[in-house]
């Protein structure tokens, strides 16, 4: 206690000198103390590296839808549409905002199974009234054939003897047209792309096949 009490004394004699003295030793401790939050930018920038964004899962989205199909003619908004396989023409039709006014509705009815499964890359033209009218589009007599199965036991159709039932180059599936003799699947795409046809004969015209391959199918297949 013997020291205290001058330690005490010189204090109060100088209290300015001892408040500078008091306040340089409290910012030499506050510099030592380790800065413990120094890190969270970086931190804080690796998560959002790390994080997927919005684009990336949009994009992941758009993949998942795998065909691409043209719709056009008589619907109401004509445009080519990313489906997922296993959609039908009605499923495509639907999304292109159902047929117009001006559609021909009985041709359709007649000539498009709805319920087939459309392809990659396949165009489908919606006759107009007007189509019908002046001869773009025309039916031929057929034989109705609901309750002809299409396929057997997965295997390829029997081919139609002459003057039975023939295949549209303009309406069949990819698998249908698979079954035509000396058409793969290679033509038959082919086939599909160049849709639609006036004639049976812009088969060549459009070099879908060659002169000899169309002539040995020109019995079995149809508009």
């Amino acid at each position: 206690m013997r020291y205290v009490e001058p330690i005490l004394a010189l204090l109060r004699r100088y209290p300015v000198e001892t408040g500078l003295i008091s306040l340089a030793i409290l910012i030499s401790i506050i510099s030592f103390i380790p800065r413990s939050h120094a890190s969270e930018p970086e931190v804080q920038g690796a998560t959002a590296i790390q994080s997927p964004s919005k684009d990336v899962e949009e994009h992941d989205e758009i993949e998942d839808l795998t065909l691409s199909v043209e719709v056009s003619g008589a619907v109401l908004y004509p445009d080519v549409y990313l489906v997922a396989p296993g959609t039908n023409m009605k499923d495509l039709i639907d999304m292109a905002g159902g047929l117009t006014s001006m559609a021909d509705h009985f041709y359709v009815g007649r000539n498009y199974n709805l319920a087939r499964l459309v392809g990659d890359q396949e165009k489908i033209y919606i006759p107009y009234v007007w189509d019908i009218q002046n001869g773009t589009f025309y039916e031929q007599n057929r034989v109705l054939e609901y309750l002809q199965p299409l396929y057997l036991n997965n295997d390829k159709a029997p081919l139609p003897e002459e003057g039975g039932l023939t295949i549209s180059i303009n309406d069949a599936s990819l698998q249908e047209l698979d079954t035509l003799p000396g058409i793969g699947l290679v033509t038959a795409q082919k086939i599909l792309d160049s849709r639609p046809y006036t004639t049976i004969d812009e088969l060549v015209n459009k070099k879908v096949m060659n002169q000899s391959t169309f002539e040995s199918l020109r019995e079995l297949i149809k508009l």
